[in-house]
């Protein structure tokens, strides 16, 4: 009788001491979680952890893993692959100490050689998983791959993929595992178990080594299904006691620290996975769900460059609320950070020298009789820049409010934008540009992109004849682009002066909060001739096709050599249009009209380039345009 009492003592200490150890395990594994995430049950931890013991116990192959990760991500409000990358993450670090411990004492164990294949196979898994976590944080070539295998299931199933497979790198790669906090909890944890199952082996009979053979050195297998020599040795019952009674005490325990006196006395306990993970910020931290996905999309594909680095590089203060449309290599965001909501900016390789021109522009030029956008941060990294604008109460966009206002007010709003530059022209005369700098436009921006174009779309249509929009069109007509005497004609007003470079109406944004009711935003000075009728061309090309439309919808693929493109200029930008011609007719007269829609074609010929490396269809719908654009330009005016 004494002797099966000192043995359900111990069996009493043992259930104890792993119970502490699973609390301590729960404990270590809330370092583990981004610490911004929302964590509506913070015991749901080590009620995970302990269903999790209990169907790996009664089922083999680790099932308990699956079920421990749904009932905490369901309790803590988190996502199932986040959860899976923390479970992950902690089991490398187990494979780690376990195959420490298991080297240090293969001596005692009931199998010597066993031991030391175990730990070897324990260390191998845990340094493959470190390697390939490294390979996706740093190669993107890895990232591709998976990408490519995960493209086998639907759009959902691939992102969860891609999810949990960089939340588990980003925890890996990170400084998480060897900090003090895990390190202590780890050390805690293990010694707790190393005390439980020496206490097990004295209420049982069987050998430290058979123990521990039996509860870590067979992974996949269960309770169920035989652990080992020592089940033989003392029965299942011992083993199910031992394994299962910790679980029936977390679940009574969660029952408890439910009620609100218990709570308040078991505060601690109810605070795990509140710390969340310390030594840096996860990204699914830094986007709302739909722009994590789209984060996820880019930085896997490596088809969008400007999305994934902007995660990866730009936006550590803060949350990305939403992107807005642009039509440049630079990326343009709401970001909420913890003093304010910020509009930042950002590019990287040759569009981020791009942006800090642009970002030196406006604070060169910044005037309070000027309404040009503030700069209210920038920082600068190798092969990256970015700057922050402020969010202005009640601002629009001005396509929004030509849509919304009256005629009145948008001819009004107009007249003091082309008035404006007008005036920023005439403060910064520069003289006459020399027939070198118009050479060299010519060269650069008419004839090189011209050639690139007409050859693109020879080869996207396979003919030289085609139609857009039931007209006919020949590249022949294209030739003439490459005359540099014509073009020499056309350029006329050789007087340059500091232009904005980039004067659509995607870049005015209206602001009746603001002295001058509006705002100008993404200057383009780098235009090597610059003439003031850019800016005026600028305008005309928002507004005689409606390129704001356009660049949001427009796509097109040949069918037998014929182009639709689908114009939707609006009624009010249709009467804009004829107010800028009033307006450059009044100050340039009809032959600086002429030259402004001149330099509109230039743009498009700019443009389209650009469209293409975006996509073939954008490249031909722009194509398109431009074809039009010139017909229109030579009926007119050559």
């Amino acid at each position: 009788m004494g002797r099966m009492s000192a043995n359900v003592a111990w069996l009493a200490v043992a259930v104890l001491l792993i119970l502490s150890a699973h609390t301590v395990r729960a404990i270590r594994w809330s370092f583990l979680f981004p610490k911004t995430h929302a964590q509506r049950d913070r015991t749901g931890l080590l009620l995970g952890l302990g269903m999790g013991y209990a169907v790996n116990a009664l089922i083999p192959l680790r099932a308990g893993e699956l079920v421990r990760a749904l009932v905490a991500s369901k309790l803590r409000g988190s996502r199932m692959a986040e959860t899976l990358a923390t479970i992950v993450a902690e089991r490398v670090a187990d494979l780690l100490v376990l195959a420490v411990l298991i080297s240090a004492t293969w001596q005692i164990a009931a199998d010597p050689v066993f031991a030391l294949r175990t730990a070897a196979l324990f260390g191998g898994v845990a340094a493959a998983i470190c390697v390939a976590s490294w390979a996706i944080l740093h190669w993107p070539a890895t990232r591709r791959l998976v990408w490519r295998l995960a493209n086998l299931f639907n759009s959902r199933v691939r992102l969860g993929l891609a999810d949990f497979i960089w939340s588990t790198a980003e925890i890996l790669g990170g400084e998480t595992l060897l900090g003090w906090r895990f390190t202590v909890t780890t050390i805690a944890m293990w010694t707790l178990y190393g005390g439980a199952y020496l206490a097990f082996s004295h209420a049982t009979g069987a050998g430290v080594g058979q123990v521990i053979e039996a509860m870590l050195q067979h992974p996949f297998n269960s309770l169920t299904m035989g652990a080992g020599n020592a089940t033989e040795a003392v029965g299942r019952l011992p083993y199910y006691t031992f394994v299962l009674a910790p679980v029936l005490l977390i679940v009574l325990l969660d029952i408890l620290v439910r009620r609100a006196p218990v709570a308040r006395v078991a505060l601690p306990l109810t605070r795990l996975g509140k710390s969340g993970r310390a030594s840096h910020g996860a990204r699914s931290e830094r986007f709302t769900a739909t722009g994590y996905d789209d984060f996820l999309d880019a930085l896997f594909s490596n088809a969008r460059s400007a999305v994934s680095g902007f995660g990866m590089r730009a936006v550590d203060d803060g949350v990305v609320r939403r992107f807005f449309h642009g039509g440049s290599d630079a990326l343009t965001a709401l970001v909420e950070t913890p003093d304010r909501l910020l509009i930042r900016k950002f590019a990287m390789g040759a569009a981020a020298t791009r942006l800090e021109t642009q970002a030196d522009w406006l604070r060169r030029h910044a005037s309070p009789s000027r309404p040009l956008v503030g700069i209210i941060g920038r920082r600068k990294q190798p092969g990256a820049f970015s700057y922050d604008m402020p969010v202005i109460e009640g601002a629009t966009d001005f396509y929004d409010a030509i849509h919304s206002g009256t005629s009145a007010h948008n001819r009004a709003l107009l007249s003091q934008v082309l008035t404006t530059v007008d005036t920023l022209h005439g403060e910064t005369c520069e003289g006459t540009a020399s027939q070198a700098i118009v050479d060299r436009y010519f060269d650069e921006k008419i004839a090189a992109n011209a050639v690139a174009v007409r050859n693109f779309a020879e080869q996207a249509i396979g003919s030289a004849e085609y139609s857009v929009n039931g007209t006919a069109y020949d590249l022949d007509e294209w030739r003439l682009l490459s005359d540099r005497d014509w073009a020499s004609r056309q350029l006329r007003r050789r007087d340059v002066a500091t232009v904005h470079g980039d004067l659509t109406v995607e870049n005015l944004i209206v602001a009746p909060s603001l002295a001058h009711g509006l705002y100008i935003i993404d200057p383009n000075p780098e235009n090597l001739f610059n003439s003031p009728l850019i800016d005026w061309a600028k305008m005309m090309q928002s507004l005689h096709l409606g390129y704001e439309q356009l660049n949001r919808t427009a796509s097109c693929a040949p069918s037998q050599q014929c182009l639709s493109v689908p114009l939707a200029r609006s009624e009010a930008y249709a009467a804009l249009h004829g107010v800028l011609e009033d307006e450059a007719r009044a100050r340039f007269g009809e032959e600086g009209l002429r030259e402004i829609y001149f330099h509109e074609l230039v743009n498009y010929l700019r443009l389209t380039p650009y469209k293409i490396r975006q996509s073939a269809d954008r490249g031909l719908a722009f194509f398109a345009c431009t074809s039009m654009i010139l017909r229109r330009y030579r009926e007119r005016f050559a």
